[in-house]
């Protein structure tokens, strides 16, 4: 018999439900350890089969129960110990396979009621981004519904899912319902899942969704519940947004080393580095980004940065590259095709994750190197290019680096 339920509400949302399921069940610690069970508040008959993966089973509700709702129906179907809520548009990467065994491990203290992973788009402290605090596992004020790991007897004791809240603040309100009966919430950033983020209430709400005013009437619900004293002390513990989140100082340095001449941004997305240069995205110019809520690629040409670029040699001054290259599972590929269109004595300006300032692969499961300032000159000076510099943009995230082309590629 299985110890651990995944719970998956979803609802007509299988461009992202399809890749989760498949992270779960490919990347697993110890197979038979846990049953998938999705809870299809959609179209009835939509999801796909599941003939040939006994550990996943649908329940068909036939109307849209809700998030809340979706997790009580589950909650009638299964009987472990121990449960996961999990969102739809999540996934599990390849370095995360023990993602249910380590979670596991924190339920040997029996006042332990939920245990959340790190993830790359969650509120709080859980947010891979923000160094909270010194250590990767710490008692949690909350923990956020999107991958949670709950015991069953402490959800059944705590009275189980409120599906009374308006909008969301379900994880919120269990949260300070465990810590007043006494239970601890254990947050573990060593675990990583990745969360695309506000798929299916996005389109259920559009812009409503995470709004001021839905976010203010679910606060007033919860207050109203648990009383201002209580909500407080479970919110306050949320550190602040970080500065490089609300100003783009990579952006700024990179603009300010731009002295004239014909510029090129790879990967461009919804906005150029520097507005005059030539934008190179795979989205075609003014359709959806994949990925982000409703950016529109501002993209001039649409290429697949990974290949071979359809531009002449050697007719840009300048190329930018932000964020690609830890993208590349051929970096030096990459990197001798960028070349290919820098003019002899231009520029190649790379921006990084900088791994000596944080763990770089679990900020996005499509991360597949990391560097850090030594390896990344080492890398282009292999190459032939001449490094200019190396640059701390000071966002606690990133690097930069400045090449110079002089003809030895």
């Amino acid at each position: 018999m299985s110890l651990v339920s995944i719970l998956i509400p979803t609802y007509n949302n299988l461009d992202y439900l399809i890749p989760c399921v498949n992270s779960i069940l490919l990347h697993q610690a110890t197979p038979g350890l846990y049953d998938l069970i999705l809870i299809n508040n959609g179209d009835k008959g939509s999801m796909p089969p599941t003939d040939k993966n006994p550990e996943v089973r649908v329940i068909e509700v036939g109307e849209n129960l809700g998030w809340e709702g979706g997790l009580k129906r589950g909650l009638r179907e299964v009987k472990t110990e121990f449960v996961v809520f999990m969102n739809d548009d999540t996934y599990i990467p390849c370095f995360s396979a023990g993602w249910l065994n380590e979670m596991l491990e924190h339920f040997s203290d029996p006042k332990v009621a939920a245990v959340g992973p790190s993830s790359n788009c969650v509120m709080g402290p859980q947010n891979v981004f923000i160094p909270s605090i010194a250590q990767n596992v710490f008692n949690a004020s909350f923990l956020i519904g999107f991958c949670v790991m709950i015991r069953r007897s402490a959800l059944e004791e705590v009275g189980g899912v409120d599906d009374q809240l308006p909008y969301h603040g379900d994880d919120l309100d269990l949260s300070i319902r465990f810590r007043k009966a006494g239970y601890k919430l254990i947050c573990d950033k060593r675990i990583f899942v990745y969360h695309h983020g506000f798929k299916t209430g996005g389109r259920e709400f559009g812009s409503a969704w995470n709004s001021v005013e839905m976010t203010e009437k679910t606060n007033m619900h919860l207050i109203k519940k648990h009383g201002l004293k209580e909500f407080w002390k479970t919110i306050s513990s949320m550190p602040p947004e970080p500065e490089w989140a609300r100003e783009d100082k990579e952006g700024n340095v990179i603009r300010g080393l731009v002295n004239g001449g014909r510029v090129l941004d790879l990967a461009c997305g919804d906005k150029k580095t520097v507005p005059q240069a030539v934008g190179v995205d795979w989205v075609a110019p003014g359709e959806k980004i994949p990925g982000l809520r409703g950016e529109r690629s501002v993209a001039d040409i649409v290429a697949d940065v990974s290949k071979p670029l359809p531009i002449e040699p050697e007719s840009y001054d300048t190329v930018i590259a932000r964020h690609i290259l830890e993208h590349m599972l051929d970096p030096i590929l990459a990197l001798k095709d960028w070349g290919k269109v820098v003019k002899k004595g231009g520029t190649l300006i790379l921006a990084v994750p900088n791994q000596d300032l944080r763990n770089s692969i679990p900020m996005n499961y499509q991360h597949v190197h990391a560097y850090n300032p030594e390896s990344l000159k080492n890398l282009m000076h292999t190459l032939g290019w001449h490094t200019q510099e190396i640059i701390d943009p000071k966002n606690e995230v990133s690097l930069i680096g400045v090449f110079s082309k002089n003809g030895l590629q």
